[in-house]
Parts: structure tokens; C-alpha cells; sequence
């Protein structure tokens, strides 16, 4: 078989050539057979997508509309090599991963890898990063490093979403959404004229609650599983005391509860790997009856569970509050803007049931060898919270006749965060063997001697142990004592300018220095600590010099090529979870990202047609891995700088007025990352070896991609019909570099639909629109998130949620 045919079978290929067979003219067909421009502020700065060269997709507001999106986590897969997902035991902590970049450490300790900006201001925790924001008006995803204009821990790129202004009319917005499993959604946003000529308000609310997907029949727990109760409200004020000044200000308030998605029992081990050998350990034998019913909950691992018995899951709670002053001043040739936000997020739980159900076992020093209710793993987060203040200053302006375009500018962050996360757990006995308790253990029937002298032990034994055993927990609250905070200061001077050679061609150059302050302390009871006046404390200071060096060429009128060369950089931290006092006292280094990039901006066929391309190769030095630490702590992690890796691929976006009416969107990215250093303890030699063969890079999809259809019919004399399909592809990937035989995700095909019915008149200024939707049709069942709890013998996942379906009522009047 030829190359050529070979192409001609790709998607890819096959829309190219359907739209080369189209009537080159759009003229005789009407002129709004033209893609429409689309402004972005990827660079700080109002620009036109086409015109901007970076690797960024942007959804303006009739897009969210279209696309049905009230959370960025709605975007997922639309954008490429693009994944948002939410974390496990949360309904509001968010995970972005852009290019293979991300975190997925829940710790208020760990920054994200990916910023997400609202309104201009750096969120600094994707904790509680998950809420409905009202009156969204664009999203955009700008992929690889921003080290420079978006440089706060930018290494894989930036989420940059903006919030409609206040038009200084009156107007109003109502919705109102139903949807199956109990979904109710009522939003509304209000206008208000303006006041003494130069005071304008906009105010919104929204309510929203879904029973949830899955159901829990353990008497007297929560029954609704994956549910959600949330209230959120937004006032924005502009002030325009003359035509070149413009204030700001917006509140806003989130209050959300619900119980988040379940954890689903996909095995029991049989062996543990430690990235070196693996062991033989039969955990449904040596952990006796706790984990031989954990293992009858497994079932098919790869079917999605709807029912539980969960005796340790509860409500989180999230209270999200925020203030942003935006000040813009334009002093002729240049502009001078302030930025400054305050946000206050408290977020938390009562229980969180990571082992699947409601487990009983015959336990020694809590049920005095009679089966009581034993967790495999149980948590608490009974405080946590986050204060967030940002300053930027910034100068943007034009110069020698519009040839130089620059941006200046200083940013300042302060942050605190507290959190106390308790835990318990249970271990087989025969772990706990030569603690001094092979006795006791021996006694109560549990250990039997073997021929060589040593013990076999089965049963297990719920930790820490209680008052009288020793190394009891000293609190006598049954739970390690987990508690630790911090307070970062940082600031950021930085520069970024464009100039135009020629016509045709221009450069780009930024430079940004942050510097990193933290002090933090740790209170753990795994590391003995019986206190918290003998907390650990530590501090630190990080720095680095971030730059970008773009050429930007425009071939034709219609279309560009460019060149980047950015760097990014992820502060240092401390360890959290540590679990030794080392582990502490050695903190993390920062991490480093040195990115090349060439990408294509086209338009064709007069504009029915754009074409955007980028190919990336990231060097990603020092980077900052979670790592599972050994012992009776088995739940216990540490961050170490642990590899090196190689980052390369390829990302097309296709939009094609197909026919009148007719809109065709293909996304499609393919990632190779690999791991060309990976540096782990090899507990035979306790040595740092190079385990990188072995080891897979994390929630990085080889391929994925999505194609939309979107078709408007012709009007008729009560409305605007439309309906779109997405088909959102992503390859199978991992969750863990090398513990990730039990939790990876399979390749997965989400289907959505929706039907509406727009621009129905109701009045003289008032319209309304009517749309019918489902999401993942097919009803695909997929793994969201997977944890393998390493030497505690069970690995799980959380899934996503099944297939929904519902109405969306909205009015408007203006």
C-alpha cells in the first residue's frame, strides 16, 4: 500500500480533502460563510488569536454557550494534549495537565504545574479550584511554558478564563437546567444602568443540585454519592470617572457541599513492585478477613460501580471567597494597570472511605481479638484553608509608530495555608512483626510459629495502636496526627516586547526573576511526634530567571509561521507527607522546563477554513516527583527531584465552514513523553538508581482529540434551530510512573450531543433559548483517577460520571 493512500485514510486527511472539493468562493453562498476573528489576551494584551504566536485555544462566550460549559473542567479534551480532571475525595480540587505537565498531589503545600488565572489573578491551589463561575465570558488554554507574562509556576502552560464586565445597560440573563439523577441548575445575572454616568454594576447568582450518580446503602451514611449542593454570587462594579481611566472591582462568594465521586476497590495485591524487584506478598492471605472482603468488592475492575456500602464517607464542604481590584489608566502612548486579588478558600471533610466499603475484622488492641469495624484506609480533613493575596503592576504600551509593543511589569504573592488531614489504616500483622508485639500477636492466635523459627501471621491490625500497646498513638484519637502549614512570600519582576522588523516579520523577547520565600512547619505523628508544640518547622528561599526569545513570519496575509524558545520554572517546596525527619529537613529543588516550539496560524479558502499547528520538544530538568515511602506508614509519600525527561509532540486544530450553516472543529494532539533519568531508592542497596526503563510519565495520553459538528439551519419565524455533536477521544495512561499495574485508564470515546432552539422572541427586547443535551452518550465507563497505596495492598479509582442528560432554559432581555 502506497503513503498516499495511507494518508487518504486518516480523518485528518479525509476533511482536508472533502473541503479542498468545496467551491473555492464563499461569494455566491453569502458573505457569512467566513470564520469568525477571535480576540485573545494570551499576551497580557487584547491581539487576535491568528495573530498571536502561541499554542493557545480559546472558547468565547458563544462557544461556552454552544458547548454547554460552566466550569473549566468542562473543557477537557476540546483543547489538545489538554487534561482537567478531578481529584479523588473532591468534588472541587482540580488536576491540570497540559503537554504531559501537571500535579496531581493534593497537599495545600504542592503548587500546580499549570496556573489558572481568573480575571488577571493567579489562583494558587487547584484545591476548591472547581466551582461554577457565572457569567463566563472566554477560556482560554495556552499551551507549554509561560514563563514570562503568565510566570507563576507556568511550566505547562496557563488557563487563562475571563468574567463578563458590566455593560452600563440594563439587562438581564435567567437560566434554569434539569437533567436526570436529580441535576437542577437556576442562574441569574442582572445589569443595572448606569449610574451618575460612570457607574455600572452587574450581579449574579447561581444555585445548583445533583443528587449524584451513585447510591450508598450503609445505614445511616451519606446516601447520595458524587452529589452536589452549591450556591455561588458575583457583584462587579465599573467605575469610568473619564475616558481613560477604568475601575474594577469584583466580589465574588462560593459555598459549595457534596459527597464526592466513590473510590472503587480494582485489586488486592498479590506482590508488591518497588521500581527494582518485585515481591511475592498474598495480601487476601497474610491480611486475613479485612482484606479478603475488600477483594470480593473487586468484581469486574473495569466496570464502573453505581452501588456501596461506605461506613466512613461524608460531606465536603467548600467556601470559596474572592475580591479582584482592576485598575486601568491610559496615559497616551501607554497604559498603566493595577491588578490585585484576595482570595479566602476553607475547604474540607468529615470522612473520606478510600478502601471501597464497610469492612469488619477481628482486631487485637481495638476489639481485643473480636471482628469489629476496621478501615483499610480512612481521612479526615478537618481544617484546611488558604489566603491568597496578589499585586501587579504592569505598564503595557506601543512605541515608534506601533513597530514596538511591551509590557513591564512587577508582581508580588503572599500566601498562608493550614491543614489538618488525620488518617488510619490497616496493615497485615506479619508487617508488623519485630516491633515487640510478635508476642502478644502470638498469644491472641493470630502468628504460628514455622519449622525455621520465624513467624506466619494472618489477620491485620488497624493503626496507630491504641493506649497501651507500644508506639501507641499518643493523642488517643485512634488517627495519625497529620497537621502542616506554610507562608510563601514572592516577587517577580518582569519584561516582555515585540518589534517589527518588517511588515512581515517581528520578535519577540521576554525575561521575568521570581524569587520564592517559604517557611513551613509539619506535625506528624509517624515521625514520633506526640506533640504539636514539637512540630518541625523549615525555610527556604528559591529564584530563577525565566525568558522567551519568539520570530514570528507572516508567509501570506492569511498566514503565519513562528519560533519559540521559552523557558519555565516551578518553585521549590517542602515535603508534606514526609515520613522521616530527612525527608523533612532535605527539600525539594526547583524544577525547570526549556521549551522549543514551530507553529503555523493559517487561514484558507477566504477564511472558511483555519488551520493551526504547533510542534513542541520540552527538555524537563529537576523534576518533582511523588514518590510512596516504605514502612508501617504505607499511605505516606515524599516529593523528591527524581528525573529528567523528554517531552515532544505534535498539536492541529482544524475549523472549516463546511457548508452554510454547516461548522466542522478537529482537535487532535500526540504526546511522546519518556523519562530519560528517573532516580529512585533501591531499598537492597539503600543507593539512588536510575529506574527510568521501567517507568511511564503520568496522565500523558500517547493520542487524543476531539471532532465537533455544528450545524445552524436557516431560521424560521419563531427561532434558530442548532445542533453539535463532540466525539473526545484520549488514549489509554497512567497514573503512577511505575506502581501502575492495577489503576491505569483504558483509551476512552465520550460522546455529547446537544439541540437548541435560540433567538425565540418574547417581546420587543427579550429572547429565549431552549436546549436538549446528553453527555457521554454511549454511557462509556472510564477510569477518572487511580491511587495504588503502594505497601498498604490495594489499589482503586474513582470513575467518571455515567451518562447525563437533561433541558437548558435560557432568557435573556435586553
Amino acid at each position: 500500500m502506497s503513503h498516499t493512500s495511507r494518508f487518504t485514510r486518516t480523518p485528518f486527511a479525509a476533511a482536508l480533502l472533502a473541503l479542498a472539493a468545496l467551491p473555492p468562493s464563499p461569494a455566491a453562498l453569502g458573505q457569512e460563510l467566513v470564520l469568525e476573528e477571535v480576540i485573545v489576551t494570551a499576551q497580557r494584551r487584547q491581539t487576535m488569536l491568528q495573530d498571536t504566536p502561541i499554542a493557545v485555544t480559546a472558547f468565547n462566550s458563544e462557544k461556552i454557550a454552544d458547548l454547554g460549559i460552566y466550569d473549566v473542567s468542562d473543557i477537557s479534551g476540546l483543547a489538545p494534549n489538554t487534561n482537567i480532571q478531578k481529584q479523588p475525595s473532591s468534588n472541587s480540587n482540580m488536576s491540570i495537565y497540559i503537554r504531559g505537565v501537571g500535579n496531581g498531589e493534593t497537599s495545600l503545600m504542592a503548587d500546580p504545574k499549570t496556573s489558572f488565572y481568573l480575571d488577571g489573578v493567579y489562583m494558587s491551589k487547584t484545591v476548591g479550584a472547581v466551582f461554577d463561575i457565572v457569567d463566563l465570558e472566554s477560556v482560554e488554554v495556552l499551551r507549554g511554558p509561560q514563563g514570562t507574562l503568565f510566570g507563576r509556576n507556568s511550566t505547562g502552560g496557563a488557563l487563562n478564563v475571563t468574567t463578563v464586565k458590566p455593560t452600563g445597560e440594563f439587562g438581564l440573563k435567567a437560566e434554569a437546567n434539569l437533567g436526570n439523577d436529580g441535576y437542577q441548575r437556576t442562574a441569574l445575572s442582572v445589569d443595572t444602568p448606569q449610574l451618575f454616568g460612570m457607574l455600572s454594576a452587574k450581579v449574579s447568582g447561581m444555585l445548583l443540585d445533583y443528587d449524584g450518580w451513585a447510591e450508598n446503602d450503609f445505614p445511616g451514611g451519606e446516601r447520595e454519592l458524587a452529589s452536589e449542593d452549591n450556591e455561588a454570587y458575583r457583584i462587579a462594579l465599573r467605575l469610568e470617572p473619564t475616558d481613560s481611566l477604568t475601575i474594577d472591582y469584583v466580589y465574588d462568594r462560593t459555598n459549595n457541599e457534596g459527597v464526592p465521586t466513590p473510590f472503587q476497590v480494582t485489586k488486592v495485591k498479590d506482590s508488591l513492585f518497588d521500581g527494582f524487584t518485585t515481591s511475592p506478598v498474598p495480601f487476601s492471605l497474610l491480611g486475613g478477613q479485612l482484606y479478603q472482603q475488600m477483594a470480593a468488592l473487586v468484581g469486574d475492575p473495569d466496570e464502573r460501580r453505581e452501588d456501596y456500602t461506605l461506613d466512613a464517607v461524608s460531606t465536603e464542604w467548600l467556601d470559596v471567597e474572592g475580591q479582584t481590584l482592576t485598575v486601568g489608566w491610559e496615559l497616551g502612548p501607554f497604559m498603566l494597570k493595577y491588578i490585585y486579588g484576595d482570595r479566602e478558600t476553607n475547604s474540607g471533610y468529615d470522612a473520606t472511605d478510600l478502601d471501597g466499603g464497610a469492612l469488619t475484622a477481628p482486631d487485637l488492641f481495638y476489639g481485643g481479638g473480636m471482628e469489629i469495624p476496621s478501615p483499610g484506609f480512612h481521612a479526615t480533613i478537618d481544617e484546611g484553608w488558604v489566603d491568597l493575596q496578589t499585586h501587579e503592576l504592569q505598564l503595557i504600551g506601543d512605541a515608534f509608530n506601533d513597530r514596538l509593543q511591551y509590557t513591564l511589569g512587577y508582581y508580588q504573592y503572599e500566601e498562608e495555608i493550614y491543614q489538618s488531614n488525620p488518617q488510619t489504616f490497616s496493615l497485615p500483622i506479619q508487617f508488623l512483626l519485630g516491633s515487640g508485639l510478635d508476642g502478644v500477636y502470638t498469644g491472641a492466635g493470630f502468628c504460628n510459629p514455622l519449622p525455621d523459627g520465624s513467624l506466619f501471621c494472618q489477620g491485620s491490625q488497624r493503626l496507630p495502636l491504641p493506649f497501651g500497646a507500644p508506639g501507641a498513638d499518643p493523642n488517643l484519637n485512634g488517627q495519625v496526627d497529620f497537621i502542616y502549614g506554610q507562608t510563601t512570600e514572592s516577587w517577580a519582576a518582569y519584561g516582555q516586547a515585540t518589534y517589527a522588523l518588517t511588515d512581515d516579520l517581528d520578535i519577540t523577547a521576554g525575561i521575568r526573576y521570581t524569587e520564592d520565600d517559604r517557611s513551613a512547619f509539619l506535625f506528624n505523628e509517624n515521625i514520633g511526634q506526640s506533640s504539636f508544640d514539637e512540630r518541625l518547622t523549615n525555610s527556604d528561599t528559591w529564584d530563577n530567571i525565566s525568558y522567551l526569545f519568539t520570530v514570528n513570519y507572516a508567509v501570506t496575509d492569511s498566514a503565519n509561521v513562528y519560533a519559540t524558545y521559552s523557558t519555565g520554572y516551578n518553585s521549590g517546596a517542602f515535603n508534606s507527607r514526609a515520613s522521616t525527619i530527612s525527608a523533612w529537613e532535605n527539600p525539594v529543588d526547583e524544577e525547570e522546563l526549556f521549551s522549543w516550539e514551530l507553529g503555523l496560524k493559517s487561514d484558507w479558502l477566504d477564511s472558511r477554513l483555519r488551520f493551526n499547528a504547533a510542534l513542541f520538544y520540552n527538555d524537563y530538568q529537576d523534576i518533582q516527583v511523588t514518590q510512596f515511602e516504605a514502612g508501617s506508614g504505607g499511605a505516606s509519600s515524599r516529593v523528591v527531584n527524581a528525573g529528567e525527561a523528554t517531552f515532544q509532540g505534535l498539536e492541529l486544530e482544524l475549523t472549516a465552514l463546511l457548508t452554510r450553516g454547516l461548522l466542522l472543529e478537529l482537535t487532535y494532539g500526540y504526546l511522546d513523553a519518556e523519562f530519560d533519568e528517573y532516580l529512585a531508592r533501591n531499598p537492597a542497596t539503600d543507593m539512588e538508581e536510575d529506574i527510568a526503563d521501567v517507568t511511564t510519565v503520568t496522565r500523558a495520553p500517547e493520542n487524543s482529540g476531539n471532532l465537533g459538528l455544528q450545524y445552524e439551519f436557516d431560521p424560521f419565524s419563531f427561532g434558530t434551530l442548532s445542533a453539535r455533536l463532540d466525539v473526545v477521544y484520549t488514549d489509554g495512561f497512567t497514573f503512577h510512573p511505575f506502581q501502575n499495574q492495577y489503576d491505569s485508564a483504558d483509551d476512552r470515546t465520550l460522546v455529547n450531543a446537544r439541540v437548541s432552539l435560540k433567538e425565540i422572541g418574547m417581546g420587543s427586547e427579550g429572547s429565549l433559548a431552549v436546549s436538549g443535551w446528553v453527555k457521554n452518550a454511549t454511557d462509556e465507563e472510564y477510569r477518572e483517577w487511580g491511587i495504588d497505596f503502594g505497601s498498604l495492598g490495594f489499589a482503586g479509582d474513582t470513575y467518571g460520571r455515567p451518562r447525563t442528560y437533561g433541558v437548558d432554559v435560557v432568557y435573556r432581555f435586553r
